[in-house]
């Protein structure tokens, strides 16, 4: 039997038995194994959304860069897109939302810099494959946004929207 002794694989620790685990094959479980962002052979880009840290870069990086229909095609989430359809809205329109409201974005965002793996921040189930990224307590209280919902897609996170 091969295990590994307790906290062996954190940096410089030194232990009393052999690490049985190769730290250089080592990835953390949401890392993506070409990058989060692949450019393929025809020019286009597909985003991998292993987690909510990278889905949270996605949506940052949408904004910053002008990037609408990356945005729409591969961030907003097919639920979100079609409640917009049918409440009458073009889904672009989620975008344009995202760009008025940037800085109640980057506030929340602020508050979970590591997603789901900041301290305080908590993931919870709130519908089928949909998760809730929150943060609460001091700090939080004049945040206009104090979730993001996301929902699992096709092997990755997809935003479903953010809210208080």
């Amino acid at each position: 039997m091969k295990w590994d002794p307790p906290m062996a694989g954190l940096p410089g620790a030194q232990t009393g038995q052999p690490i049985v685990r190769d730290q250089a094959a080592f990835a953390s479980p949401e890392a993506a194994p070409d990058g989060i962002a692949i450019e393929n052979e025809d020019g286009t880009v597909t985003l991998v959304s292993r987690s909510g840290r990278h889905l949270m870069v996605h949506v940052w990086t949408t904004i910053e860069n002008d990037e609408e229909s990356l945005f729409v095609e591969q961030v907003l989430s097919e639920r979100t897109k079609a409640e917009f359809v049918e409440r009458g809205f073009d889904p672009a329109e989620a975008f344009a939302e995202l760009v008025k409201r940037k800085r109640d974005v980057a506030k929340l965002f602020a508050q979970m810099p590591q997603g789901e793996m900041t301290p305080g921040v908590l993931m919870d189930k709130v519908g089928e494959k949909t998760y809730r990224l929150g943060v609460s307590g001091p700090g939080t209280e004049r945040l206009r946004w104090r979730f993001m919902d996301m929902v699992m897609e096709q092997g990755n996170w997809r935003l479903r929207w953010f809210g208080r």
